[in-house]
């Protein structure tokens, strides 16, 4: 989906080529659950949901604004599989997932990825976002410490702009990516 698909708000919003690669790492085709914590406007969960009618998709997310941005892409879109809680993870969940995406933690790096990891199915796959160095090297340090298997990827997209009489390339932030599973 383009970024203009989306109602943005004031909330923060995982990009497009940023959203591709993380939807591609999730390798949602045969997963039956979705995390998604701090969402933002959603856009994740969103064309998740919209990709994968059959999954079921819950969503945390600690502002009201940013669900309420949520449930009206929810509603753009005509999505029935999508459930939000508000709060700030690790919240009370009974659900286990195939699949869960970290795209803020709210200070809560630590207790996220135990509790992540916690939810998770075997075989499951946890994605993280990070744009601060700080907060990607304490995952690191994190998945490192208790022995979890990794790869992190740096992820920088620019759009064609024109600026005068000439052209560039308009940088967005660069993201860095970390990809993980749950092992027996």
């Amino acid at each position: 989906m383009r970024d203009d698909c989306f109602i943005r708000g004031n909330v923060p919003m995982t990009k497009e080529e940023v959203r591709n690669v993380s939807l591609a790492k999730l390798d949602l085709r045969e997963a039956k659950k979705f995390l998604d914590i701090g969402t933002g406007t959603g856009s994740i969960a969103i064309e998740a949901a919209y990709l994968y009618p059959t999954l079921q998709v819950t969503t945390i997310d600690s502002n009201q604004t940013a669900l309420d941005v949520l449930k009206q892409n929810q509603k753009k879109f005509q999505l029935k599989n999508i459930h939000s809680l508000l709060g700030k993870a690790p919240v009370e969940l009974n659900d286990y997932f195939d699949a869960i995406f970290v795209g803020g933690t709210g200070g809560n790096m630590n207790e996220i990825l135990s509790w992540s990891f916690q939810r998770l199915n075997v075989g499951g796959r946890l994605v993280i976002n990070f744009i601060l160095l700080e907060n990607a090297f304490e995952a690191i340090e994190w998945l490192e410490s208790n022995h979890y298997k990794f790869q992190a990827i740096q992820l920088q997209a620019g759009q064609y702009t024109k600026l005068g009489q000439g052209h560039y390339f308009k940088p967005q932030n660069p993201v860095i990516i970390i990809e993980t599973r749950k092992e027996e």
